[in-house]
């Protein structure tokens, strides 16, 4: 190799050597220069080689002293050699915000600058808040004229110009309403309270949506509700708004045991394909527990199978339908009773009725010691829905046996017998109104009639052939009876307004009732029988004032056993049973009831009554007068009520269930 090549090479290691001293030995400096300001240390070993060249380095600036931070011991020194960790220098104070030096708003149309100045808190003068310019967009967002809303910041004279970018809602040229069945489209627009041909405000949408919803809700249709809102563009701008009504799918019943299922169907309001009502459904649970066959009755909807669907669970709790009674009774003709009855009130599963009672009299009242006491028999059947009109239908077999008194003009009794009375009726009813009923019924009875004692102390059986002539008669005949078979048509009519069946306190009741005897079917008697009743509850704080007339008159040959009768706890009560007979009559009652509870906290559930009567039978015949007083109390077979009266023919006194009327 030629020596010029190592004496160049010889150069370059050289070179590189006394640049390594070189930089090592300024690094070296500058270690030295931070370590003694942090700590002394001892001076560095000498490195051989040449020494670097020696340089002026500034002092640094005095560093503030450091936050004291308590710890387990001192601080260990740096090694030597180390250099320190740089102590960071203070961060510079950021400059104050720029003032606000206009507001403006960009994007109006239709809606008026003043909605968005009035929603927003910024200021002119203010300084700029990022804060207080997020919650003035929330703000005019919830205004709910616009779609979208934005903020720019712009330089501005000395400051900066607040923009806020705003997108109007479409106006509205018309509002379209889809789904709507029970409740008109006008009456719907009036709750939404949307003018047409405005900018669309989504919180009085909002506010429009609840509106309607809430007709749907006032009106029983609890289900309803808005569906969906949109908009719609086809040259102009509509919004469609589609009503989900809640329509009932099916039907379900549960607890059905023994009822036939048409049972609770018939006459439902509530039926598959219906808007669901709520006010409907309750009427339907009332009409099911009106049937008298369940002791309990709840219903509730259920998701059918569609959103906009609902299923009706009914669910009922059936109770006994057979029932048999033994008891006794009280009649005002024949006295105590004893009552043999079975009922099966849900024949065969179809809500009909069979009974079948028996009665006979166990007391003497009216009746000479040795004279069996009269005994009745009924078999009825009773179809509370007979056809679609809910017509009921009611036949009857039927034979009643009473004891009987006919009186002279004078009040003298002139003969004493029993009635029998062997027939069957069949009757319909059919309401025309919740408070009015037709009655059309077709009756054939055959009457006779057997002679008793007229001496209640006789001991002796009435003879087979009555005696000639003066020899007294000892079982003398009513003179105006004439046995035979009386057929006869009714077509009868009430309209009820009482606030209750049986323990009326107001309201009134108008019935009227026409019988024809028709000799074309069998029938021994042909006439004409009209009679009226009307009576009027008058409520007086906690008593009541009761008022009551009755009517009737009839035309052609009326038989004994079909003429008007005046006397008895049901019309005359100063009067024994049927004093008077005629073929018309006419009769005033007037009671005043009273409770009792407020003499004595005992007397709870007693009523006091003071009554006056007034009534001819005959109309012609002398008017007669009677006035008493009564008193009833409440028990788990009804009211029963004692009656003390007073007239021309003496008193009576009555024991009766139930009052009146």
């Amino acid at each position: 190799m030629p020596y010029r090549v190592y004496v160049r090479i010889g150069l370059i290691a050289w070179a590189a050597i006394i640049t390594f001293a070189l930089l090592s030995g300024l690094g070296a400096g500058l270690g030295g220069v931070t370590q003694a300001e942090a700590a002394p240390s001892p001076s560095p070993t000498p490195q051989p080689g040449p020494s670097p060249t020696p340089r002026s380095v500034p002092s640094p600036s005095p560093a503030p002293s450091p936050v004291q931070t308590p710890g387990p011991g001192p601080t260990t020194p740096p090694a030597p050699g180390q250099a320190p960790s740089p102590v960071p220098s203070p961060a510079p104070s950021p400059p104050p915000p720029p003032k606000i030096t206009e507001i403006v708003v960009r994007g109006l149309e239709h809606v008026p600058e003043s909605v968005v100045f009035d929603s927003v808190g910024v200021r002119v003068g203010e300084f700029l808040s990022d804060e207080r310019l997020r919650a003035d967009i929330a703000a005019i967002v919830s205004t709910g004229w616009f779609a979208d809303a934005n903020v720019r910041v712009e330089p501005w004279r000395d400051g900066v110009r607040v923009a806020f970018l705003v997108v109007e809602n479409p106006a509205i040229a018309e509002i379209i309403v889809e789904g709507n069945t029970v409740i008109s489209s006008g009456a719907i627009l009036q709750a939404l309270n949307l003018p047409a041909g405005q900018v669309l405000n989504l919180i009085r949408l909002r506010d429009g949506t609840r509106a309607v919803e809430k007709l749907y809700e006032e009106r029983g249709y609890v289900l309803a509700r808005v569906a969906d809102v949109g908009i719609v563009t086809n040259g102009s701008v509509r919004l469609r708004l589609r009503i989900a009504e809640g329509r009932v799918e099916a039907i379900q019943y549960k607890g059905l045991t023994k009822t036939q299922r048409y049972i609770l169907d018939r006459g439902a309001v509530v039926v598959p394909g219906r808007i669901f009502n709520v006010n409907e459904l309750n009427k339907d649970l009332q009409r099911i527990f009106a049937i008298d066959l369940f002791e309990n009755v709840q219903a509730r909807p259920v998701p059918g199978s569609t959103p906009d669907a609902v299923v009706v669970e009914i669910e009922v709790k059936e109770k006994r339908t057979q029932q048999a009674r033994f008891g006794l009774g009280y009649s005002d003709r024949t006295g105590i009773v004893g009552l043999i009855e079975y009922t099966e009130s849900n024949w065969k599963g179809r809500d009909q009725s069979v009974t079948v009672r028996y009665e006979r009299g166990l007391g003497t009242q009216n009746l000479p010691s040795h004279t069996l006491p009269p005994s009745n028999f009924a078999l009825i059947f009773r179809d509370p829905w007979f056809d679609a009109k809910q017509t009921v239908m009611n036949i009857s077999l039927y034979e009643a046996i009473t004891a009987e008194t006919d009186y002279s003009t004078r009040g003298v009794v002139s003969s004493r017998f029993n009635l029998d009375r062997l027939g069957s009726t069949i009757g319909f009813t059919r309401p025309i109104d919740p408070l009015t009923s037709l009655t059309l019924s077709l009756r054939s009875e055959r009457a006779n009639i057997t002679a008793t004692p007229l001496d209640l102390t006789s001991t002796t059986p009435c003879p087979p052939v009555p005696p000639v002539p003066p020899t007294p008669n000892p079982c003398p005949l009513p003179q105006h009876f004439s046995p035979g078979r009386v057929v006869a048509l009714s077509l009868g009519g009430t309209r009820d307004s009482r606030d209750s069946k049986t323990t009326p306190t107001k309201g009134e009741r108008l019935g009227a009732q026409v019988d024809l005897g028709l000799a074309l079917l069998g029938g021994n008697f042909g006439y004409t029988k009209v009679s009226a009743e009307y009576t009027r509850y008058f409520p007086a704080g906690t008593t009541v004032i009761v008022g009551r007339v009755l009517t009737g008159f009839s035309l052609g040959n009326l038989p004994l056993q079909e003429q008007f009768i005046v006397g008895g706890p049901q019309t005359f009560r100063a009067l024994p049973v049927a004093r008077f007979r005629g073929n018309n009559f006419a009769l005033l009652n007037l009671e005043y009831r009273a409770p009792l509870d407020g003499l004595a906290r005992m007397l709870k559930g007693f009523t006091g009554i003071v009554f006056t009567d007034v009534g001819a039978a005959p109309i012609s015949s002398s008017l007669q007068f009677g006035y008493g007083l009564g008193v009833t109390v409440g028990t788990p077979v009804g009211q029963i009520r004692i009656d003390y009266a007073r007239g021309s023919e003496g008193t009576q006194t009555w024991l009766t269930i139930g009052q009146p009327f």
